[in-house]
C-alpha cells in the first residue's frame, strides 16, 4: 500500500494542522479539529477501497497525536500535561455519510480538563461493530497499543475514540 506521505505533508499544511498551537488552546470544554474539512483534500486517496482509505488516514491520525503528545511538554506546564487530553475520533458512521467520500472522518480530539470530559463521556468499551472494524484496522497497522471505545452515554457508535493510553 502506497504510503501517501507528500500527498498528507500537502494536507496538513493546507489543513493548517502544522499549527501546534491549535492542539494546546484553551477550548471552553473540548475541540474535534477534522483531519481534513473537504473531501476535495483527500481526493489522491480516490483510487483506494473504503478500508485501504481508513487504514491510512487512521494511522496519519495516530502519528498526528504521537507528535503533538511529544511536543506537550513544550507548549504545557508540567502540571497541565495531567489534565491535557488528545485522541483520535471516528466520525461519520452513518451509511450516507460515509457513502458519498468512501471512508470514515478521523479527528483529533483534544481537551485542556481531561478529568471532566471523560466524566462527560464515560467512555467504555462495547465490542460494537464500529469498534471491532477500527480494532481490526488497528491490528492491520501495528497500532496495538491503542484502545478503541465509545461514549457510554450514547445508545448509537456515532463516534469511536481511539485512544493512546487506557483510560483510568
Amino acid at each position: 500500500m502506497k504510503n501517501f506521505e507528500d500527498e498528507f505533508n500537502t494536507l496538513i499544511k493546507k489543513e493548517k494542522l502544522n499549527d501546534l498551537s491549535i492542539y494546546f488552546s484553551d477550548y471552553e470544554s473540548y475541540e474535534e479539529i477534522p483531519l481534513f474539512s473537504r473531501y476535495k483534500n483527500i481526493s489522491f486517496l480516490s483510487e483506494l477501497s473504503f478500508n485501504e482509505k481508513n487504514k491510512i488516514l487512521i494511522r496519519k491520525g495516530i502519528e498526528l497525536i504521537r507528535h503533538v503528545s511529544e511536543v506537550s511538554l513544550s507548549y504545557l506546564k508540567e502540571d497541565e500535561t495531567e489534565d491535557y487530553f488528545i485522541c483520535l475520533s471516528i466520525t461519520d458512521w452513518d451509511f450516507d455519510d460515509y457513502k458519498e467520500i468512501n471512508c470514515l472522518s478521523p479527528h483529533i480530539y483534544i481537551s485542556r480538563k481531561k478529568e471532566w470530559l471523560l466524566s462527560c463521556l464515560e467512555l467504555t468499551q462495547k465490542n460494537s461493530i464500529e469498534e471491532n472494524l477500527v480494532k481490526e484496522y488497528l491490528t492491520f497497522l501495528d497500532l496495538n497499543s491503542c484502545d478503541v471505545y465509545v461514549s457510554g452515554k450514547c445508545t448509537n457508535t456515532n463516534r469511536v475514540y481511539i485512544l493512546e493510553q487506557p483510560i483510568d
